[in-house]
């Protein structure tokens, strides 16, 4: 046995159980109120209440109409005069029968469209929770990388089908669709005017400007409803603006390193001016000294001023090799 069908059998037993306990004890509540000569019209609209809570239960056309026949029979054998027959053609029993399925059938109708709004309204507050939530999170998440496994994993989750981004689109791209959806910032695929038998549905993601990118929509197993759709334009827009939201800080990170580069050049040419300037200067002076003045100096002077030009050399050789290695770095 089919699963489908196992569980429309236990659907149908559970129905039949609900229905039989409710008739009973309606059966039960009207001979009480009959002993108590309580009028059979009375009794009538005990056994309406009876219909009314069943709609409640089962919310089903079919088991409330015939419900309400077994339940208006019932009070027509039990309780309308002559008792314990079975008379049809009464004019009283026309116009119960009619009343009683006419309220029957208004409120079955009213169940079962209110049923209706409530679970579409519960879906939809369902899909404004997991975009709510979608949002935040891209709050917290940088780098475009990040941002697109990010928004993939989320709107997997809105659509409950499979989700694929392209960026970068160019012409010598094999799939139409998405090069039309690309280049035409519109949505294609499945369902809508252009490609309409494609597999996918393809929504472009465009910023102000441009269209930087397509997201397609497996829709093979599982029809986008329209609820569902304006959920995922809503979220692709977020996500455009975290994408441009990175691009920007990556762009401003690149100007202040820039900017830092250039700070620290500046510092490190200033230093060197007012650092080696002088060790230069000095150098030169003794080496011109000792050039001059070589005979009129003892040998322990020329040694002094060498051991100076020697010290300052080998300092700025130090300070050049230290700079190459920043260069290297």
């Amino acid at each position: 046995m089919s699963k489908p069908r196992s569980e429309g059998i236990k659907q149908g037993m559970k129905y039949f159980i609900q229905v039989f306990v409710i008739y009973i004890l309606t059966s039960l509540l009207a001979y009480v109120f009959d002993m108590y000569s309580v009028h059979s019209e009375n009794l009538l609209i005990l056994y309406l209440l009876g219909v009314l809570i069943i709609i409640m239960e089962t919310k089903n056309f079919l088991i409330t109409t015939l419900s309400s026949v077994l339940f208006l029979v019932t009070h027509n054998f039990l309780f309308l005069e002559p008792r314990y027959t079975w008379v049809f053609y009464s004019r009283n029993f026309a116009l119960s029968a009619t009343v009683f399925f006419v309220v029957a059938l208004i409120v079955n109708t009213l169940v079962v469209r209110l049923q209706k709004q409530i679970t579409a309204a519960k879906k939809n507050e369902q899909l404004h929770k997991k975009l709510y939530e979608a949002s935040q999170g891209l709050l917290k998440v940088h780098g475009k990388d990040r941002i697109v496994a990010y928004s993939d994993e989320a709107l997997t989750k809105l659509a409950d089908a499979e989700v694929e981004f392209y960026f970068d689109i160019d012409k010598n791209d094999s799939n139409e669709a998405r090069k039309w959806c690309y280049k035409h910032s519109a949505k294609c695929g499945h369902g809508e005017t252009e490609f309409a038998d494609a597999g996918c549905k393809y929504l472009p993601i465009r910023s102000k400007k441009k269209t930087i990118g397509v997201v397609s929509i497996d829709c093979t197993e599982k029809e986008l409803t329209q609820e569902v759709e304006d959920c995922i334009v809503a979220l692709l827009s977020q996500i455009t603006i975290a994408i441009e939201r990175d691009a920007l800080e990556t762009q401003n990170k690149k100007e202040m390193a820039e900017h830092e580069r250039e700070r620290i050049k500046a510092t490190v040419m200033k230093s060197l001016s007012h650092d080696m300037y002088p060790r230069i200067k000095a150098i030169h002076e003794n080496a011109k000294q000792v050039n001059e003045n070589m005979n009129l100096m003892d040998n322990e002077e020329i040694h002094a001023k060498l051991d100076a030009v020697e010290a300052e050399s080998e300092y700025i050789t130090q300070v050049v090799d230290n700079l190459l290695d920043i260069t290297r770095d």
